[in-house]
């Protein structure tokens, strides 16, 4: 693989809170994040596992993404007042 200057390389974006977390930890004075990245797929490349799985969670996630439904049987009005 050619070796390129790092400011002519392609910047890669990190869109994953989990991934990004683990670069931020990963990263120690001396190392730049583009060797921790470089040296992570090179592990995996050699283990045959691909970066989706190296990011899955280890305990799956469940969302509740629905609002809870408003209802107006749900107000309840005083008409003393």
């Amino acid at each position: 693989m050619t070796s390129l200057a790092r400011r002519q390389q392609p910047p890669i974006t990190i869109r994953s809170a989990r991934a990004a977390e683990l670069l931020r930890l990963l990263v120690r004075p001396g190392r730049s994040q583009a060797e921790v990245i470089e040296e992570a797929l090179e592990q995996l490349a050699t283990r045959g596992r691909t970066l989706a799985d190296a990011l899955m969670p280890r305990a799956a996630m469940d969302f509740d993404w629905e609002p809870p439904r408003s209802t107006l049987a749900a107000l309840t009005v005083d008409l003393d007042e």
